[in-house]
């Protein structure tokens, strides 16, 4: 057998050749054998791996990629990597395609739907065999998902965009409201507000849906305020509910945690007392809830069983050919009831 030199004079990256004539087989066999794309013989398998492993082979993705075979790799682009809740997804995705023996390329789209399409576009050109996104507009960011489905493989968790036929992974929002709203008017309150974005969302849109038809009277329907996911607008939106003291709602539900902590530390710089004059709640229980004073309510998303469903949903070692439908699997959440929401003295 033959070992390439590079052009220092030290041992090149072994070639597939060189591996194929270790394990006694065809190239194209040693080929199947690495890439799992055919099957061949359990002993073939094996002495393909030990030549491989002898040889301190390893696969060239890029050429592997200009040659039309998969890339192992699987793209991801968020709305907000600075939101917290979405590192806890890119982490429970990057660890299942892991053990499924695959990498992940994270790309954040900075909340605009024109850096999205660019993130999505570049993420196509470095092959990649899927991709899971979590949309930054249920509206705006449709046309660009849907050109990359048409492409490769396509998830969306978390949020999704109307009319995009491909598969979608989530919580059930709804159900996620009906539980606060439940454990609120339980404890005694029952003049609610929601402190919310506004429905650009698809998350947000359907807890706005979810309140309006759960919410226990008219008052606390009416009342929905709308600004962004951000402590600077709980901070804000606390100004404005406190404007007219005869209309104090006794409870806020908040849009995500976010927005609930700063909506715990406006109340407390107007001298309202939390759980006491009004409750908050938030929702995607991130870990900065349990750092608030009184620790926040919240309601839990199960993210690493969503990420173990989107991996799972691409259908990876499936051949390419095989049609995907647009599923929609909706998970149970969980309330998780702290110090924010107890009842009212």
């Amino acid at each position: 057998m033959v070992v390439t030199k590079d052009v220092a004079g030290g041992p090149a990256r072994a070639r597939l050749r060189e591996v194929a004539e270790l394990a006694g087989v065809h190239p194209s066999t040693a080929s199947r054998a690495l890439s799992g794309s055919r099957a061949v013989r359990p002993d073939v398998a094996a002495a393909v791996q030990r030549a491989a492993e002898k040889l301190d082979y390893r696969v060239d993705p890029i050429g592997r990629a200009l040659r039309g075979e998969r890339t192992g790799t699987v793209g991801m682009v968020v709305p907000d990597i600075v939101n917290p809740f979405f590192p806890a997804v890119v982490q429970a995705v990057e660890r299942a395609l892991h053990a499924d023996g695959r990498s992940l390329f994270l790309c954040d789209a900075s909340n605009d739907v024109r850096v999205e399409a660019e993130r999505i576009e570049a993420l196509l050109d470095r092959r990649v065999d899927a991709l899971i996104i979590s949309p930054v507009h249920q509206y705006d960011s449709a046309p660009a998902v849907r050109r990359a489905a048409s492409r490769v493989r396509l998830v969306q968790v978390d949020r999704s965009c109307v009319g995009v036929g491909c598969d979608f992974v989530g919580a059930d929002q709804a159900e996620a409201m009906r539980l606060l709203i439940r454990h609120l008017v339980d404890n005694g309150r029952r003049n609610l507000a929601f402190v919310a974005t506004d429905d650009s969302i698809s998350t947000v849109s359907e807890r706005i849906v979810a309140y309006e038809q759960h919410a226990p009277n008219v008052r606390s329907r009416r009342r929905v305020f709308r600004g962004d996911l951000s402590v600077e607008w709980g901070a804000r939106a606390v100004d404005m509910i406190l404007q007219d003291p005869r209309q104090t709602p006794d409870a806020l539900i908040c849009a995500n945690d976010l927005i609930a902590l700063g909506a715990l530390k406006q109340l407390r710089t107007r001298g309202c007392q939390v759980p006491g004059n009004i409750a908050v709640t938030g929702f995607d229980d991130t870990p900065f809830g349990v750092l608030s004073e009184p620790e926040l309510t919240s309601v839990r998303q199960p993210v690493q069983q969503i990420a173990d469903e989107a991996v799972r949903m691409l259908g990876l070692t499936r051949p390419r050919s095989t049609p995907m439908a647009g599923r929609r699997l909706v998970l149970h959440p969980e309330l998780v009831v702290r110090g924010s929401s107890a009842a009212p003295a």
